[in-house]
């Protein structure tokens, strides 16, 4: 079996390449006027043109209140666009503009690009290897059904679980 010292070791290593990975993210998205944290509900909106604040907030378990914010910024850096919602017009539909498209490609350029460099020079059969160890680690890791939760469900629920102290 092997030592705590390594089990550390190896958390150690997937922390810094976290933080590396998003030190390497702001390096590169200078000049792009869209938060890290943006960039899913961006993401959605595009996917879902007339999307509501509450879709955008059930999809990604985070605060109305927060998507709102949001929302607001991203409107004024006219990257969505807000069209009352006919049927109710206390809602808005929100649509992400030519500009929010363009700002989101080149978002993911620099995340396939980011990726491209850390996994250059790994075989498939590494990538398939790696994948199936971290998806076991993840299983051994989760406690009750958080195993299925999905990645916004868990911040949620970290966020939550923090704001009890």
């Amino acid at each position: 079996m092997a030592s705590s010292e390594l089990y550390r070791e190896i958390i150690s290593a997937m922390r810094r390449l976290d933080l590396l990975r998003r030190i390497s993210i702001r390096d590169s998205v200078h000049g792009i006027e869209l938060h890290r944290t943006q960039m899913p509900m961006l993401d959605y909106i595009s996917k879902h043109a007339g999307c509501t604040q509450a879709d955008i907030s059930n999809h990604l378990h985070v605060s109305p209140a927060s998507i709102a914010c949001s929302a607001k910024r991203m409107e004024s850096a006219g990257l969505i666009s807000r069209m009352p919602d006919e049927t109710n017009l206390r809602r808005n539909k929100l649509t992400a503009t030519e500009a929010g498209h363009a700002c989101l490609a080149e978002m993911f350029a620099v995340f396939d690009a980011l990726d491209a460099r850390t996994f250059s020079g790994f075989s498939d059969a590494e990538l398939i290897s790696l994948s199936s160890m971290l998806n076991r680690m993840i299983e051994n890791s989760a406690q009750g059904d958080t195993a299925h939760k999905t990645i916004h469900e868990l911040i949620r629920q970290l966020n939550e679980m923090e704001g009890e102290k």
